[in-house]
């Protein structure tokens, strides 16, 4: 019987081989098989190690156009910092985002492309990415929210600015890797797939790891540069990229490449529909919009900085809760109207009709800055006349000729402005301080490469010129000699010593020789203001590289300099330099 079975089980499955389909199929009940899941568990994965790869060395120094530069060294334990944050587009163009010049540069087969400035973006703004023909950035303040920016990557127009209370606006998640004890996930591609930066303790290393969040870890490579970690970004397709760097203002910047792609490129996302323009204070973006810096001058700024001063005072609130006096306008708004409104900036703090707002921007003076230093606009100025001077001897100035102003020009025209940040730090200015005056602008010498321009509370703005103005100043204007019963002299000293009945013996503080004697030719404070009570007079030796020496008797409202007593208020409060390292 079985064989009987097995024979009519075969001709039936070749009759119904043999059967061909009916051109006009009658639709009938198929039936579900039921399908029982298999318990074997998929096999795990292995993660494959991928090996770092050095793209992009840039050195700090000198400060050139193509460099990158870094915030300078201050007392108090601020470091210096260079470049925060990094993109890679689909075609290997890199996008570094340069704080201390305000600018994001582009590096294309390893060489610079060119900058894209963005003055209006807060400082300390990292998280760049790049999408198609966006660039964006994100600002987090710890005083009032967080900022994102969306910018045209061909012009750097500011096309959007929100704060995240109304959620982001990036295309993908975007963050910037940071220590942790388990794993840091930093950032996603299109696909979904995680990035971590993982330590392990036991070996006292880190990783980069691309993670999908089911199977596991997919690939990793080890951190190629420990302990100089600036930044990394996952791009869309799942390259992943580090941004590293040794000390700011030392050293060089370093961009490797860590994990190779994980898929086909993935298109850009889907353009953006035109954002409607800024509305700020109920007024659109005005016709015409002046920012003043004392010492800066004033300048009409362009379309593209109207656009992003309306943008970023378009995120302040109303508060009433604050009692704050504002001092002078820094930008002044005109519509063709006639209709005229004036802005006074205070950080966070915007004054405009008599109200108080407060936001999540702070940059207007720094774009203000910015704008008012650019070297085109100081060649400019200069071709009207120009005069150096000395700031420490009034009277000591001359015009410049017409062969001087062109040599003037011409270092101008060689630089590019940066934040105050960049700016050498010096914990007083040398003598002589050179300043070369534009009509109402000063700019002053700041080191071989650097200049500056403001003065007073606000921000200054500053700039690098080619290396050559200072070489330039001290040509055109010698200082002159001294005679030895003029204070001023004592600027010429090599050393200077402190002492003081009770406190110290001969103390060294020539490091502050320029401050004291600025100090000692200052003009007389207001005899109403205390003097330090209690200090017994002090003594000021100061010598000469010629062996000249001169004895300086500090004293409530006076000094004694070569035998003659000079009336000074407040001169006392120069005792405080002792013990000051």
């Amino acid at each position: 019987m079985r064989r009987i079975g097995l024979v009519l089980a075969a001709a039936l499955v070749a009759c119904e081989a043999s059967v061909a389909p009916s051109p006009t199929p009658i639709p009938s009940p198929i039936p579900t098989a039921s399908v029982t899941p298999s318990s074997a568990s998929p096999p795990p994965i292995v993660a494959r190690e991928e090996t770092p790869r050095l793209l992009l060395s840039i050195p700090y120094a000198p400060p050139t156009i193509e460099g990158l530069g870094a915030t300078a060294t201050r007392v108090g334990g601020v470091t210096a910092r260079g470049p925060s944050s990094l993109a890679v587009d689909e075609n290997d163009r890199m996008y570094i985002w340069d704080r201390a010049r305000l600018r994001v540069v582009v590096y294309s087969g390893g060489k610079f492309e060119r900058a894209i400035s963005l003055p209006y973006v807060e400082q300390e703004a990292d998280a760049l990415l790049v999408d198609g023909d966006r660039l964006y950035l994100r600002a987090v303040s710890y005083l009032s929210g967080t900022i994102e920016y969306e910018i045209d990557t061909a012009t750097g127009a500011l096309l959007r600015a929100t704060s995240t209370d109304a959620g982001s606006i990036y295309p993908r998640r975007r963050g910037r890797p940071q220590p942790s004890p388990t794993h840091d996930s930093f950032g996603a591609d299109a696909a979904g797939l995680d990035y971590w930066y993982t330590s392990i303790p036991q070996i006292a290393q880190s990783r980069y790891e691309r993670v999908d969040l089911v199977r596991g870890v997919l690939a990793y490579a080890v951190e190629p540069a420990p302990e100089k970690l600036i930044d990394a970004y996952a791009r869309a397709d799942g390259a992943l990229f580090e941004l590293a760097a040794d000390y700011g203002g030392v050293g060089s910047v370093y961009v490797y490449a860590l994990l190779a792609p994980s898929a086909a490129p993935a298109p850009s996302s889907s353009p953006v529909s035109a954002t409607a323009p800024p509305v700020a204070f109920g007024r659109p973006v005005p016709d015409r919009l002046t920012a003043t810096l004392a010492g800066a001058g004033s300048i009409d700024l362009d379309a593209r900085s109207r656009t992003a001063v309306w943008w970023l005072a378009s995120l302040v609130k109303e508060r009433t809760d604050l009692a704050v006096a504002p001092q002078e306008p820094l930008l002044v708004a005109r519509w063709t109207d006639g209709s005229r409104l004036e802005v006074v900036v205070s950080g966070g703090l915007l004054f405009a009709d008599g109200k108080i707002y407060f936001g999540p921007a702070t940059a207007y003076e720094q774009l203000a800055a910015y704008a008012l230093a650019t070297p085109s606009r100081l060649a400019e100025l200069a071709s009207r006349g120009a005069t150096i001077r000395i700031a420490d001897l009034p009277g000591v100035q001359r015009a410049l000729t017409a062969a001087e102003i062109a040599e003037l020009r011409a270092s101008l025209s060689k630089g590019f402005g940066v934040s105050e940040g960049e700016l050498p730090f010096m914990l007083e200015f040398p003598f002589p301080m050179y300043e070369i005056v534009l009509g109402d602008v000063v700019i002053r010498l700041h080191g071989d490469d650097y200049g500056s321009l403001g003065e007073g509370q606000r921000r200054i703005a500053a700039f690098v010129h080619d290396g050559t103005l200072d070489d330039l100043a001290r040509r055109w204007l010698p200082a002159p000699a001294l005679g030895v019963e003029d204070p001023r002299s004592l600027f010429l000293a090599e050393k200077v010593s402190f002492e003081q009945p009770g406190y110290f013996d001969l103390e060294d503080i020539s490091r502050w020789k320029a401050s004291l004697v600025r100090a000692l030719n200052a003009e007389p404070g207001d005899p109403q203001s205390p003097e330090p009570a209690g200090e017994p007079p002090a003594t000021l030796v100061f010598r000469f590289p010629s062996g000249r020496v001169e004895t300086v008797i500090v004293s409530p409202g006076s000094f004694s300099y070569r035998g003659r007593v000079i009336a000074l208020h407040g001169v006392m409060y120069l005792v405080y330099y002792r013990g000051v390292p």
